[in-house]
């Protein structure tokens, strides 16, 4: 059978980017579908899965466009026509105009815990997408059964139709850097013996600003602890930095920017610890990398975190900076506490492979077969 994949997230779309990478790798271990891809021709990483690709576009416009004339009872023409089933890593109301049985992957409803975070056009967009796609798939894929609670809850969507399937991180089968790879890494951007990691952009729902109050804290009793922080210089960044220059912390703090992914990891191995404050996480990308890196982790403990780490990091209340500060505080002065939870994250990481992700797709695939569109 043909399965057409839209690939349309960008490399600013973040952790929907990643695990549409992630997701491609496990297709191609996939058995009884020939796939084809569907956006940029020219995006390079997505190219070198081997998939045909046809090109796609999604424009702003595009995408108003198709949810305005499917809410009107206009049908456009099927972009999927030579497929047998479609399938899209994110949501798009593209997929609202194909005849063709479809699945989608709804990543999380954040904003309807924090709609602070979103503009009243986004939050609306979101509903509306969300609703319609709901109502048409075959099924949905999600990576937690926390995520898959909120969607029965808020859109009354048939628990049976939702798959609960957690993606692995991209560099699963990554091999160990070496002592002089690790050596140049830290040279290059100037890291410090010790430090706290956290990998993000610099959106509210990040939860830097009480990052930086909780690590003032810590570094009162832990003086030569670190905090390394990457994002691009956007969104609440001029905002936390001016926090860090208020609490003096300036000499504590380093900022590299956008990391490439072979020294991503490098830097994982590197740190003391991950910390993961964000206030909101329907599965955190950096959990898993740590795990893989053997790094220990500190994280919120709402939402799907505890049910992603278990029991391999520390869990924190990530509205309360002393929380935070004592987790941190914790991992840097308990070495055999570090070592004990990093071996779990690498334990539950053995579980999780591409053979076994592969598998699990097919299963959501093959259903469907059976319930192959709603009207």
């Amino acid at each position: 059978m043909k399965l057409g994949v839209i690939t349309r997230a960008t490399e600013d779309a973040g952790g929907t980017y990643q695990y549409t990478q992630s997701t491609l790798k496990a297709l191609q271990r996939v058995r009884g579908w020939d796939i084809t891809l569907y956006g940029n021709p020219d995006d390079k990483i997505l190219s070198a899965f081997g998939f045909p690709i046809q090109p796609l576009e999604a424009t702003r416009w595009q995408l108003l466009r198709d949810l305005i004339t499917h809410v009107a009872g206009i049908r456009l023409a099927d972009s999927f026509k030579g497929e047998d089933a479609v399938f899209a890593p994110t949501f798009l109301p593209v997929l609202l105009h194909t005849r063709k049985p479809f699945i989608f992957s709804l990543h999380d409803l954040q904003e309807r815990y924090y709609p602070e975070n979103f503009s009243f056009t986004q939050r609306n967009w979101r509903h509306w997408i969300y609703r319609h796609l709901l109502k048409k798939a075959g099924a949905v894929l999600c990576e937690s059964d926390y995520v898959k609670s909120d969607i029965v809850k808020f859109y009354n969507t048939e628990a049976d139709r939702i798959f609960v399937v957690p993606a692995p991180p991209i560099n699963l089968e990554r091999p160990v850097e070496t002592a002089d790879q690790l050596a140049k890494v830290r040279e290059h951007y100037r890291l410090p013996d010790r430090f706290a990691f956290y990998p993000a952009q610099f959106w509210p729902h990040k939860n830097h600003l009480r990052l930086v109050k909780a690590f003032g804290r810590a570094v009162v009793a832990v003086p030569d602890l670190k905090l390394v922080l990457t994002g691009k210089k956007r969104d609440d960044y001029e905002l936390v930095m001016a926090s860090i220059k208020t609490a003096g912390l300036e000499n504590k703090v380093i900022h590299v920017g956008y990391v490439e992914t072979d020294d991503l990891f490098a830097i994982y191995r590197l740190a003391t610890m991950l910390i993961m404050p964000s206030l909101f996480e329907s599965v955190s990308i950096p959990v898993y990398e740590a795990f893989l890196a053997e790094t220990p982790v500190a994280a919120s403990g709402i939402l799907a975190l505890p049910e992603q780490i278990g029991d391999a990091g520390l869990l924190f209340d990530p509205m309360s900076s002393e929380s935070i500060a004592k987790a941190m505080i914790s991992l840097a002065e308990n070495p055999a506490l570090s070592r004990e939870l990093a071996a779990r994250g690498r334990q539950r990481m053995a579980l999780m492979t591409a053979d076994a992700y592969a598998s699990q797709l097919e299963a959501a695939f093959e259903s469907l077969k059976i319930n192959r569109r709603r009207v």
